[in-house]
Order: structure tokens, then sequence, then C-alpha cells
């Protein structure tokens, strides 16, 4: 009997210091039907997308199975700061949000991953294509005003391809992060105009930061003034690009508006300015551009970064315009055919540094934010071809490379694109630091399956059954922390008769059972081993509607599991 107290107040005691008493993981699929996080805790009971993007509140995480989705990631709830809302992908998957793909003269302003209300909100191993916008917030009112509109919005490991008009946008306001993701072949709308691959617009603050980011052959096809890889635009004061790659944009490498406080660091431009005579507002977008050079070039800070034009009318021999004459240092800048980097034209553009690129290697600064990693992108993650569009989307003729999604996939998803090496010492100067990069290998990304195979398991808490996990559900899965029972049915402490817990422990609920050892991960709802000694302690807990007890309830049955030991032990149920 001891032992089941113990057990039990282990158990409440847990649960008291559980870090969100609401927090939900939901599964979807291209091909879900659930619409509740209850209903959708498991990869074998997945919801479709627009119910959990439509109930998914802050602190709840939901994790998108492999496949396409034919339909956008629209974000009615939002996070906190204490507590993000965070949608991302499923281990070694590489999920799909695509659109129709409209035509250049469609007046379509669809996004694939949009909201005009989310806050505190997480994106994580996402692919989005055929669309008129890939990533994007809102404006405050839905118009272009002062006003701030929603932010704090953090995108890592995605792809954004395709799209109409712009890769990933960021109006009007603040707490942007852009990290180790890709953008390319976006603006080929006639309709609407200001493309490019990476846009700030009016984003105010220190904290909006791109880096790690992929931006190449994005256009502006309405005025042929943007497609730029990156462009900081009206009044975007304070934001800060580290470590990205930019080549054959129509515009610049880098473009900047009526904004100040700039920090460009370790980042590589290469042969942009692609418009040619078409271009238009600038006529020569060369591969950095200060517009309002009394305004832009005020508090910036350029530094480390490897700049190569095209060496071509109209850029000619001057990639950079309105260079500042304060805040510029140790950076490279040339024209045409260079020997910097390992393969840029190759079947896998590769712009890590070359073995003779005695320009670049140990060559830049320390301190002023020089990072202490590099970007660590596998080249293998594009590829020299003709690029596949989705639907109607134009591509232009310049166009020759392509993002390889088969071989993604085959890696296990967009974040194997990555393997960031420290810098050491003095660091070189672009993107890359010098040496090899870390590859991943196609095939060794194993997917996970749900023990038990199983109609239920996972992290939501099942309903009535038999002795299921605590963050489990009844029959056949997996519990995240191991086994309580819900409305009756024979339980053991760490798995039950119809399911094993995968971590171990939970106590049984609403009727006996045995105090039993359990198996980790049980395979087929193998339950625990009878101990010899007392029956099950049944330690109930209420049901709430997301799964869980509130943190304080939970905390005072805690106490009250502490202090009213012999209450409790006349109240266990003998079996």
């Amino acid at each position: 009997m001891r032992q089941s107290l113990l057990l039990c107040s282990s158990m409440l005691a847990y649960l008291a210091l559980a870090p969100s008493a609401r927090a939900a993981t939901w599964y979807v699929s291209p091909t879900g039907t659930g619409t509740s996080a209850a209903a959708c805790s498991t990869r074998a009971t997945p919801c479709a997308l627009g119910s959990a993007a439509n109930s998914a509140a802050a602190g709840d995480t939901v994790i998108l199975m492999d496949g396409v989705y034919k339909s956008s990631l629209y974000v009615n709830g939002t996070g906190t700061a204490d507590a993000w809302l965070t949608f991302k992908a499923d281990e070694c998957a590489t999920p799909i949000i695509e659109g129709t793909g409209p035509a250049p003269t469609a007046d379509d302003q669809s996004s694939g991953v949009g909201s005009t209300v989310a806050e505190y909100v997480k994106f994580q191993g996402l692919v989005v294509r055929g669309f008129n916008i890939g990533f994007g917030n809102g404006w405050a009112g839905g118009v272009d005003e002062d006003t701030l509109s929603n932010g704090h919005w953090d995108i890592e490991h995605c792809i954004s391809y395709s799209n109409g008009r712009t890769g990933f946008t960021f109006f009007s306001a603040e707490g942007f992060s852009l990290k180790n993701s890709i953008s390319a072949h976006n603006g080929s709308s006639q309709m609407h105009s200001w493309s490019s691959g990476v846009t700030l617009f009016e984003a105010s603050g220190a904290s909006n930061r791109v880096e790690g980011t992929i931006s190449f052959e994005n256009t502006d096809a309405e005025r042929n003034t943007d497609g730029s890889g990156f462009i900081v635009d009206e009044e975007s004061n304070g934001a800060t690009f580290v470590n990205n790659i930019a080549f054959g944009n129509a515009g610049s490498c880098f473009r900047l508006t009526r904004s100040t406080g700039t920090k460009f660091i370790n980042n590589t431009c290469y042969h942009n300015s692609q418009f040619g005579s078409r271009a238009t507002g600038p006529t020569n977008p060369g591969e950095i551009y200060f517009t309002n050079g009394g305004v832009t070039i005020q508090g910036v800070t350029f530094m480390n970064n490897v700049i190569v034009g095209t060496g071509q009318a109209p850029a000619g021999s001057t990639p950079i315009q309105n260079q500042p004459t304060a805040g510029w240092s140790n950076n490279v800048v040339t024209t045409g055919a260079v020997t910097h980097f390992v393969d840029p034209e190759g079947t896998n553009p590769n712009f890590s540094l070359a073995a003779g690129a005695t320009d670049l290697i140990g060559k830049g600064m320390t301190g002023a934010g020089a990072p202490t990693d590099d970007i660590g992108f596998d080249p293998k993650c594009l590829v020299k071809r003709a690029p596949v569009m989705i639907g109607a989307v134009a591509a232009e003729s310049w166009w020759k490379f392509d993002i390889d999604v088969d071989y993604i996939k085959s890696i296990g998803g967009v974040a194997k694109c990555y393997s960031r090496a420290a810098r050491s010492g003095t660091p070189d100067i672009g993107a890359y630091k010098a040496g090899a990069i870390a590859t991943a290998m196609p095939g060794a990304c194993v997917p996970p399956v749900d023990p038990g195979g199983g109609t239920g398991g996972g992290a939501a808490g099942g309903a009535a059954g038999s002795g299921s996990g605590v963050a489990g559900a009844a029959a056949g899965g997996a519990g995240s922390v191991g086994g309580a029972g819900v409305a009756g049915g024979p339980g053991s402490v760490a798995g039950s008769a119809t399911g094993g817990g995968v971590s171990g422990g939970g106590a049984p609920v609403d009727g006996g059972g045995t105090v039993g050892t359990g198996t980790a991960n049980a395979p087929n709802g193998a339950g625990g081993t009878t101990l010899p000694g007392d029956g099950g302690c049944g330690c109930r807990v209420g049901s709430q509607p997301r799964g869980v007890e509130s943190l304080l309830a939970l905390g005072m049955l805690g106490l009250s599991a502490l202090s009213l030991g012999r209450r409790r032990r006349a109240r266990c149920v003998h079996r």
C-alpha cells in the first residue's frame, strides 16, 4: 500500500508541475478528418489542416504529417510571449502547402501561410507554393498604415517558391525571424507589384532578423522595379541580415528604401541585377542599392560580405549604388567571373569558399555582430534545370536553377539541408566558412511510428477505456508519460492491459488494476506485469475540456496527496 501511495503522490506532483495546463499536440494530414485536439492526438487519427489552424491555441503544437495539402494554412488563433503557437513538420516529413498557381494576369490575393491576427507563432519545416504570397502577416486594419500589425513570427527551415508575388513578406510589425529557409521563383504577377524573395515593409524594431536564407531567381513582373533577393522597405529600421545568399534575382541582391540602422553581415551576393534593360526605378539595380541615399546609409553596418556583380549593363562595373561612407568595412566587391566559390554555376550551385579564395579566407572582422557559425547549406538541395512551376505561375527566361524537392524529401525535410559549422579564429568573408560541408544521407531519416500502430496513443489524453497513458489514448497507443486510465477499466502503473506507456508511469483511475511495472514502448497494447502487494489506488483526476487539470488545481491535489495519506489509504479499492 505504501508503494501505491508513493506512486499516486508522484503522479500528482508530476501533473502539478506540468508547464502548460492547456497545451495540446495536434496531428494533421492531407486526408485528416478529426476536428478537435483530443480526437487528433495521434498520427493514426489526424485532423484536417483547417481544423487545427482554426482551433489551436497558445502553447499548442500542430504537427503536419507528410504529403501535399491543397489548402492554405490561415491561423485564426494566437500565441503569447510565454506560450508560442507552433506549426511544424513531422519528423522526417516534408509537408507541402500548395495553391492553384495563379496566372500572371489573375487578381489573386491568396497566402499559403498567413494571418492577420496571429502573434508569437512559429512555422518550421513547411514548403509553400502556388499562392500569391507564400508566408505573410497582415496590415493593421487591412490597409497600409502606421499602426502595428500582428508580429512576432518565427519561421525556420521553410521554403516558399513559385508564388505570384512574394516568398516571405512581413508588414508593419516587429519581431520577424526568418532562419535557414529558401525563397525562389516568386514575382510573376502582373497585377500586384513590389515583389521580392524576402520583404520587410515598415517592419520596425531591432528584433527583425533574416539569417541563413537562400533567395534566388525572384522577379517583379508588374513593374520591373523590385524583384530583389532581400529588401528592407519603407522605414523598416534596425533589421539584421546574417549568413544569407542571393543570386540570379531580377533586382538587387539587397535593396534598402527609406530605412536606417540596417546590419548586413557575412552575406554572399552573386550575379543579381538580371532585369537588364527592362529595369525601372532604379534603372541600375546593382547588387546592393541604397535608395534615398541620405536616409538608408544612416547607422548601417555592412561587414564581411562578398559581393559579385554581373559586370554587364546596366549594372556594369558598379555593383554598389550609393555606397555609405561610414559603416562599410571588410567587404569584397568585384564583377564578372570569379574564383571565390567552389562551383556557383554547377549542377548544384555551390557558394562555399574555394581553397584558393585567399582574399576571403581569414580576412573578415570579429565583433559588431559577426556570426559564430556559417550557413552550412547543402548545395544538393538546389539543382541546375528548368524550374518546375506550379499551376500558371510563370517563369523568367534567365531562370536556370530549381529547388530539388525530391532530394529534400529523401534526406528527411528542409532542416536536413542545413548543417551549420562553427567559425573559429579570424572569420572568413561571406556566408560560408572555409572547409567541407557536412551533408545528410538520403534515407537516413527514419519516420516515427506510434507504438501499437493502433487507434490510440499519443500526446493528448485518452477517452474512456482501459488503462491508457496520462497523455495517451485508450486502446493501443503510446502514452507520452505512462498510463492513467480514464473512467474505468483495469490499469497498471506503467502501462495498461490495452496500451503501453512510452516512458513510464501513470496511475490507474476510476477502478483498480494491479500495480505493474509495465514496459516502455510496449508493442500492441502490452501492459504491465503484476507485482506482489496491494492493488492499485484509484487516484481520481477530473477531466477538463483539453484533457488536463488547471495548474492550480493540480498543485492542490499534489499537496493533498502528501498530507492526507491515511485518508487516501482508506479510499483505495483493493481487488
